[in-house]
């Protein structure tokens, strides 16, 4: 009994530990790895087995901004398990990722966190939790799109992750966040104060959402349709057309 009573206080009860064959994916690829299960001084029942891949995302509001956790796919691997007392159990996965997952690494810039939290969950007791971080690299369209943009005379500023739906006639996005990449032009380009750049998965093309912030003139919006495998050279030639 009293086994029971500080297990459920997660003294000796079970630990979970997930293990990623890599911690490196990119928006719409997959990621594998296997929940490792070790069995605590009692035997447990386990109800169900989740992964939440999350983020921080800025939330706008009439008083001001903040950042809050944000969960961007939920998946559930298993219901009801018996765990007795020592035992190991693995359960492997293979998951899909969206392809509006944010990007966290650039060259020479990390612009944000994803990361993976494992949970399972246990009747009457404090659930074990695992946390792993995970490294989003940008897609070659998504770097071609970055390379444009500088040699088109932009620099780079930000990445923001905001709370909301991206949409544009005709699409909408669907996880609930996207991400802004943020750039500024070095000299006086047009009166372009600064161009917003996010990007909407559409099937097999991507739409490019161009936000143009003019001096005089106050924000515009362009949609571009690219194909993955556009060049530096076609994106940059649709970017001149757009920001002139």
């Amino acid at each position: 009994m009293l086994k029971q009573l500080l297990a459920s206080a997660g003294i000796g009860a079970c630990k979970i530990d997930t293990q990623l064959h890599s911690n490196q994916c990119v928006p719409g690829g997959s990621l594998k790895g296997q929940i490792v299960i070790q069995g605590g001084a009692v035997a447990q029942k386990i109800d169900g087995f989740d992964l939440a891949l999350m983020t921080r995302v800025k939330v706008k509001t009439d008083n001001g901004e903040f950042y809050q956790n944000f969960c961007l796919q939920r998946f559930h691997l298993a219901d009801a398990l018996q765990l007795e007392p020592g035992t190991r159990r693995e359960l492997p996965f293979e998951l899909r990722l969206t392809a509006e997952l944010p990007v966290t690494h650039l060259p020479k810039h990390n612009v944000g966190k994803v990361w993976l939290s494992t949970a399972a969950d246990i009747a009457m007791a404090m659930d074990p939790t695992d946390t792993d971080l995970l490294r989003i690299d940008a897609t070659p369209l998504m770097l071609n799109c970055i390379d444009a943009m500088l040699a088109l005379g932009y620099q780079l500023q930000k990445v923001d992750v905001e709370k909301g739906y991206l949409q544009v006639p005709g699409k909408r996005s669907t996880v609930g966040c996207y991400q802004e990449f943020e750039f500024r032009p070095r000299q006086w380009l047009s009166g372009i104060k600064e161009v917003e750049l996010s990007f909407l998965p559409d099937g097999a093309s991507m739409l490019l959402v161009v936000e143009v912030d003019r001096s005089f003139r106050g924000d515009s919006y362009r949609t571009v349709r690219l194909s993955p495998q556009s060049s530096s050279a076609e994106v940059q030639q649709a970017l001149r057309a757009v920001l002139g």
